[in-house]
């Protein structure tokens, strides 16, 4: 879940994430058949020039490795060795490139390895343009595409979407329209004709709710105590916002419907899954609340909390009393989930898309 937001340029996803970002990639794995399907139909290039797929928002890229591969034997089993492979993965300036790096080229099972594969990483938000005209021939980009550009505003009192006001609900709602109308806009224009595009984004139900509304209340609960206690300013509490908008299935498919997307790109596959809460489920076979506990704050902490304390006053505290209280957030929200396991149950919401360039 990499965010794609300069607004929050200080929250950079690196090892951290990689380390905390289960929960993400068993999403990711739902993605899996459409990958495959869309390999088996892509229109590969015939004069000799590498097959290009770009990997977008791809933090660490831990979790990249496995749809890569994937990419990478599904042209071999259609093409042979002979043609070459380029992969490029795309996050904001601020991400963690040197994980990123040390995941293409450190890790024994990654893709890169393999003869006729050559990997790139290219700065930038895939709001914009990334590559040139009709250079694509597949893109994948798993949970990323929930993050905003900007936020436009903030809950005030909440730090999650689904629990904001309405007005507060129809600017976020607004915003996810207007950057999900751009992202298609620019992808259509850098797949070639025959291209395909496999979309994994976190999604809402038909209700608005992401399935993670638990977990979101209990943290911006610890925030509530941080600020009864002197910790954390009343107005930086205000500031903390999630930048991201869970789109309903149909929030997603109503611009690929409409002119003029529909002219350029054609959606083959969509479905809407509920994911089963893993922590939760590991809890229940071991019984081992603290480990859990431990796993709900890490996975917490390096998904939002990168977004969360930027929202902190500058030069207010040094570096040292900011790790201070990111330590006792994590220490209070820990101590939450130990207390009560079944608070925290996640069941988030997934929205996949097969499109195919025209």
């Amino acid at each position: 879940m990499s965010g794609q937001s300069p607004d929050f340029a200080e929250g950079a996803m690196g090892s951290d994430y990689a380390r905390h970002s289960q929960v993400q990639r068993d999403a990711g794995s739902n993605g899996m058949p459409y990958l495959h399907r869309a390999l088996e139909q892509v229109i590969l290039p015939q004069d000799g020039s590498p097959f290009r797929a770009a990997d977008l928002g791809a933090a660490a890229g831990t979790n990249s490795m496995e749809p890569l591969r994937a990419v990478v034997q599904g042209v071999r089993e259609r093409a042979g060795y002979e043609l070459p492979v380029a992969v490029v993965h795309t996050d904001i300036a601020a991400n963690d490139f040197n994980a990123l790096f040390s995941t293409i080229h450190g890790s024994p099972d990654s893709y890169a390895h393999r003869p006729g594969v050559h990997a790139y990483v290219a700065a930038g938000s895939f709001y914009g343009p990334l590559f040139p005209p009709a250079e694509l021939h597949l893109v994948w980009s798993a949970i990323a595409v929930q993050w905003l550009s900007r936020l436009p505003a903030a809950a005030q009192d909440h730090i999650y979407s689904s629990r904001a006001d309405s007005d507060t609900r129809r600017a976020l709602r607004e915003q996810s329209r207007s950057d999900w109308e751009v992202f298609l806009t620019h992808r259509a224009a850098e797949l070639r004709p025959g291209g395909q595009m496999v979309i994994l984004g976190g999604a809402a139900a038909d209700d608005g709710s992401s399935g993670a509304e638990g977990l979101m209340d209990t943290a911006n609960a610890v925030f509530v105590e941080l600020v009864e206690r002197g910790l954390l300013d009343a107005d930086e509490h205000a500031r903390m916002m999630i930048p991201t908008w869970n789109r309903t299935l149909e929030e997603f498919l109503a611009p690929l419907r409409a002119e003029p997307l529909v002219r350029d790109v054609s959606v083959e596959e969509h479905s809407l899954v509920a994911l089963p809460d893993i922590l939760l489920e590991e809890y229940h076979a071991t019984r081992d609340v603290e480990h859990f506990a431990g796993r709900v704050a890490g996975f917490f902490e390096a998904a939002f909390g990168p977004s969360l304390f930027s929202a902190l006053s500058p030069g207010s505290r040094s570096s040292q009393a900011v790790t201070e209280l990111m330590t006792e957030f994590r220490t209070r929200l820990t101590a939450r989930a130990a207390a009560d396991p079944g608070a925290v149950e996640t069941h988030w919401h997934v929205a996949l898309l097969r499109i195919v360039r025209r």
